[in-house]
């Protein structure tokens, strides 16, 4: 075949859409009629109980609409027959990942954060079952193949920032991701015995999903009052209804404006520097939400500037642009922060335990000036979280320095994990009591439920690691478009 004759030339061009589409991620689920994995957690060392996680997967669609139903009502399922309290934690990811294991660092992060907390002492002499569940959408547009593809398709991945942006902004509008995660919550808390602690988190896009989605909700929930009985005296507080424990939006890759309504709402309606209902963790060094958010938002934003869509704000005897909270992620706009993390001591000494225990250790209801550990048990930072910042409500917008967080992600790895117990403990406490049911996990009424490990390994520096768990087949073999 001649290369140069125009068969030739559409040939090669035919060649290289094929091998850039091999990589291409399309609109679909991959846990479709899987029932909620069962995976062992072997502790390292001695002297804790071994002892297991589930993690269910549910997925939404380009518009937001559950891809099945069933996923759900499997997760349900499985979370009425553990036959204990849970530990519900509930993760909503954001750009670049999806919910197949072989494209998404963050599933098998978010499996170590789950095996860490399903060995914790705390956690097991609370007698609670560490639930995990990942709610995927398509934040990724291409697959990962191998690194030649994923050079060649590196610019469309990173071109997709609008288009996730609005599929983010979708599933946020959309019923399926509110019901699925006050279904969640409602079953932990109220169809299983003991006493259950419901934790949500969203990740970049995923934290703009989680914000809007709840936004509404909250809003209901604070606002809302039970009548008032003649003769019974209530306070302020009696009303502040907490939808879950802990409400974690890390690194947040959402308009700022959304966060500047709900503290003005928080303001008005609950206690000032009261425990926390929502946490913001933003990083220093996050240049996506930073640098980038901004550069494309003013972009997109330009016009309704120029037309004078935004109006003026009056704050502290200054004026400020609307448009500001419409091209500033939350965690890099000063007029919401309320507080950052500052290193307060260094040591070499033994803490211990590794910094993820001691900080579930913590001293349960003290949300001021709280105290915590990063690092390994005999190389480790003490750090305290300090009020700065404009922001007095218990919507708390919380700044980190780079060694914390050293970009936008990963965000469950090393001293961002640490982190999370400290705040896990600060929102809710696992109540130190024996387990009042045997340590026995029922199988799902859809069928069995595949089983795997981890085990927890320290290394000679001091180091927790966790072992990986192998993905399932319907990762390994992603179907190709």
């Amino acid at each position: 075949m001649n290369f140069l004759s125009p068969a030739g030339s559409l040939g090669i061009v035919r060649c290289a859409l094929a091998f850039l589409l091999a990589g291409c991620a399309a609109n679909q689920p991959y846990h479709l009629g899987e029932a909620p994995t069962e995976t062992a957690v072997t502790p390292a060392g001695s002297g804790s109980v071994k002892d297991i996680y589930r993690l269910g997967f549910i997925e939404f669609d380009e518009q937001g609409d559950f891809w099945d139903r069933d996923q759900l009502r499997k997760t349900v399922q499985a979370i009425r027959d553990t036959g204990r309290g849970i530990l519900l934690v509930t993760y909503i990811h954001g750009w670049q990942n999806n919910s197949n294991s072989t494209d998404a660092a963050d599933i098998g992060q978010f499996r170590s954060l789950l095996a860490l907390l399903t060995a914790d002492q705390t956690v097991q002499m609370s007698g609670l079952q560490v639930f995990g569940v990942y709610l995927g959408w398509r934040g990724r547009v291409v697959h990962k193949v191998n690194p030649v593809v994923d050079a060649l398709t590196w610019v469309g991945k990173e071109a997709s920032f609008y288009s996730r942006k609005n599929a983010a902004t979708r599933i946020s509008s959309s019923t399926p991701i509110t019901e699925a995660i006050f279904t969640l919550i409602k079953t932990a808390r109220r169809d299983t015995p003991g006493n259950s602690r419901c934790v949500v988190i969203g990740h970049s896009f995923g934290a703009l999903v989680l914000e809007k989605a709840l936004a509404q909700a909250l809003v209901g929930t604070l606002l809302y009052e039970q009548p008032f009985a003649p003769g019974v005296e209530k306070s302020r507080a009696d009303r502040v209804f907490k939808p879950a424990d802990l409400i974690l939006l890390v690194n947040s890759a959402a308009e700022s404006i959304y966060s500047k309504e709900m503290i003005d709402m928080y303001r008005d309606t609950t206690p000032l520097r009261g425990a926390p209902h929502v946490i913001m963790i933003s990083s220093d060094a996050d240049t996506a939400t930073g640098v980038a958010f901004p550069i494309g938002t003013k972009l997109s934003n330009a016009p309704k500037l120029f037309s004078g869509s935004f109006r003026k704000y009056h704050e502290d005897g200054r004026d400020t642009s609307q448009f500001n909270y419409f091209t500033q992620t939350p965690g890099h706009n000063d007029s919401l922060q309320s507080h950052r993390l500052v290193p307060v001591a260094k040591g070499k000494s033994d803490l211990g335990g590794d910094p993820f225990d001691v900080n579930l250790k913590n001293r349960p209801g003290s949300y001021e000036n709280v105290t915590l550990y990063t690092g390994t048990r005999h190389d480790w930072t003490q750090w305290r979280i300090e009020r700065q910042g404009p922001n007095q409500t218990n919507y708390w917008v919380l700044r980190v320095p780079k060694q914390i967080i050293p970009g936008h992600s990963p965000i469950f790895e090393g001293e961002s994990r640490d982190l999370m117990a400290a705040l896990f403990r600060l929102a809710t406490t696992p109540e130190a009591a024996e387990r009042s049911v045997p340590l026995k996990v029922r199988g799902s009424a859809e069928g069995p439920v595949q089983k795997t490990e981890q085990r927890l390994q320290r290394k000679k520096s001091g180091e927790t690691v966790v072992t990986p768990v192998q993905p399932s087949s319907s990762d390994r073999h992603p179907p190709q478009h």
